[in-house]
C-alpha cells in the first residue's frame, strides 16, 4: 500500500477539510480555465469512479464553456462555486476545490506544528474526542465523541469510557459534532457492541484495485457488551468515518439512530495541488457496506426517530429508559421464582438442627445452583452471612463458605467466616480459614489485617 493511500485511510472532514479564510483576489477566465483543466486531470487519475470521473469532466467542460462560472469573479467565490457543482454533478460530498489564502503559502507541516504547539488546542483533541462520559438517570451511558483520532492514540481513552459505561443498562453515543475520522477506530468502536465476527465495512481504492475488508474484532480491552440497548445521536454535522460508525450500526440493526441525517461524506482521499492558489480533494476510495452492497455518499445515513439535533439527545433518553424499563421487568419476573427459591433454602438451613457438615450435603449444591442463576455477587450473599455471624454462626459460616467460592481475594470473607467459626468454638478450623486466606489475598496490609483477627479470636476464647 502506498504511503498516500495509508494517509487517506484517516483522512476526515475534521481534519482534511478545515477550511482557511482567504481574501478576495480577482481571477481571469484563462486562469479559470487552468483550474478547471487540472480539476479534470486530476479526476481522471485519481477519483474512484473512472466513469464518473470521465462524465463530470465531460459536464464540466460544457458547463464552463456555457458560463456556468462567469458571475464568480474572485478566487474564493469562484472555488466554493465549482465545489457546489463538483459536489452535485458527482454526487460526492467529498469532493472540494479551495482558493488558497493570498499572499500566505498553504499551510506546510512547519507551521502546522507551530501552531499545534503556540495555540489552544482544539477542543477535545487532548482526549482525542472522548469529551464526556458519564452515568444518566436510570442508569443510562452517555459517551459524547467528537472525532475518530487515529486508533493507536484513541484506544486509551475508549477503553476508560467503555469501562465507565460497561455496567450501564442502555448506552448513548453521541455523534452530532464528529466530523469523522480512522476507519481503525470506528471498527474498534464497533467490536465493543458484537459478539460475532462480522463483516462491517469495506473501503476499495481505485489505486491498486484493492479492498481492505473491516470485521468485528474478536478482543477489545474492556468487556464486549452485544446485548446493551444503543442508541446513535446524529446531525448534519455528523460526516465520513462518524457516518460509517452509524451505518454500520444500523445495517447490522445494533442500534437507533435518533437526531438528524447526515453528511452524506463517505468516499475517503486526500487533497491534491491544483496550482500555488488552488487546492483539490479527491475521493480515491468508496466505502461498501456488506448488507446494502453500497453506501451513504450524498444521501447521508437517516435516522430511525428523525428529530432537531439539539431535541435528539432528551429524545434518545426517553427511548433508553422506556427500553430500560421494559428490560427491568422482564428480569424482574425471571428472577422472582429462583429468588424466592433461594430465600425458602437459606431459610431451611438458617433454621435447621443438623450439624455443619449435614446443612453443606443438604443445601449447598442447591444454593449455588441458584446464586449463578439469580447472578449474585460475593457482596450480596456476605451482607446475608454478616448479619448472623454473631446470632447464627453457623448458618453464617456456610454462607461465607460460599462466599469465598465467588471471590476469594477479599480478606472480610475470611476475617468474619473465621469469626463465626469460633463461636461455635471451633478455633482450629478458625485458623485453618485465616491461613487460607492468607494464601489467597496479595496485599501486605491485607495478611497484616487477617493476622490481627486470628490474634484478636485467639485471646478472646483463651479468656473464655
Amino acid at each position: 500500500m502506498t504511503s498516500f493511500k495509508k494517509t487517506a485511510l484517516s483522512i476526515t472532514l475534521f481534519i482534511g477539510l478545515n477550511s482557511q479564510t482567504a481574501l478576495a483576489q480577482a481571477i481571469s477566465k484563462t486562469e479559470k480555465q487552468q483550474v478547471i483543466d487540472k480539476v479534470s486531470e486530476l479526476m481522471s487519475e485519481y477519483y474512484v469512479y473512472p466513469e464518473v470521473a470521465t462524465k463530470t469532466n465531460e459536464k464540466l467542460k460544457l458547463a464552463f464553456k456555457q458560463g456556468e462560472f462567469t458571475a464568480h469573479t474572485d478566487s474564493e467565490e469562484f472555488a466554493k462555486a465549482l465545489s457546489i457543482w463538483l459536489k452535485e454533478t458527482a454526487e460526492d460530498r467529498h469532493l472540494s476545490v479551495r482558493a488558497n489564502p493570498v499572499n500566505q503559502e498553504v499551510k506546510g507541516a512547519e507551521s502546522r506544528l507551530r501552531d499545534s504547539l503556540l495555540n489552544p488546542p482544539r477542543f477535545g483533541s487532548q482526549n482525542k474526542g472522548v469529551v464526556a462520559t458519564k452515568v444518566l438517570e436510570n442508569n443510562i451511558g452517555y459517551m459524547d465523541l467528537r472525532g475518530f483520532y487515529r486508533l493507536t492514540e484513541s484506544q486509551p481513552y475508549i477503553d476508560s469510557a467503555m469501562k465507565l459505561l460497561a455496567n450501564t443498562d442502555a448506552i448513548i453515543i453521541d455523534l452530532r459534532k464528529n466530523g469523522g475520522g480512522s476507519p481503525r477506530t470506528v471498527q474498534y468502536l464497533c467490536s465493543y457492541f458484537f459478539d460475532k465476527k462480522l463483516l462491517l465495512n469495506s473501503l476499495y481504492y481505485r489505486e491498486g484495485n484493492e479492498t481492505i475488508d473491516y470485521y468485528v474484532l474478536d478482543e477489545v480491552a474492556g468487556e464486549k457488551l452485544p446485548d446493551v440497548p444503543l442508541y446513535v445521536l446524529t446531525s448534519n454535522r455528523t460526516a465520513s468515518a462518524a457516518e460509517e460508525f452509524s451505518y454500520n450500526m444500523q445495517t447490522r440493526k445494533r442500534a437507533t439512530l435518533v437526531g438528524e441525517t447526515t453528511r452524506g461524506a463517505a468516499n475517503p482521499g486526500g487533497m491534491f495541488t491544483i496550482n500555488d492558489n488552488f487546492r483539490m480533494f479527491v475521493a480515491t476510495g468508496a466505502a461498501i457496506n456488506p448488507i446494502t452492497k453500497t453506501n451513504w455518499e450524498t444521501v447521508g445515513v437517516v435516522p430511525h426517530v428523525a428529530t432537531k439535533k439539539d431535541q435528539a439527545l432528551d429524545k434518545a433518553i426517553e427511548l433508553a429508559s422506556i427500553e430500560v424499563e421494559k428490560n427491568w421487568q422482564t428480569l424482574k419476573a425471571e428472577r422472582e421464582q429462583p429468588l424466592d427459591k433461594l430465600l425458602s433454602i437459606l431459610n431451611d438451613a438458617k433454621q435447621s438442627k443438623k450439624s455443619l457438615t449435614d446443612i453443606r450435603q443438604s443445601y449447598q449444591q442447591q444454593t449455588k445452583a441458584l446464586i449463578n442463576a439469580l447472578n449474585l455477587s460475593d457482596e450480596e450473599l456476605a451482607e446475608l452471612a454478616y448479619e448472623s455471624w454473631e446470632t447464627s454462626p453457623k448458618y453464617a459460616v456456610f454462607l461465607f463458605e460460599i462466599a469465598v467460592t465467588f471471590n476469594e481475594q477479599e480478606l472480610y470473607l475470611y476475617e468474619y467466616w473465621a469469626r463465626a467459626l469460633a463461636r461455635l468454638d471451633q478455633l482450629n478450623e478458625a485458623k485453618a480459614v485465616i491461613n487460607i486466606g492468607l494464601s489467597k489475598v496479595k496485599s501486605e496490609e491485607h495478611k497484616t489485617m487477617l493476622k490481627d483477627a486470628l490474634t484478636e479470636i485467639t485471646v478472646s476464647k483463651n479468656m473464655l
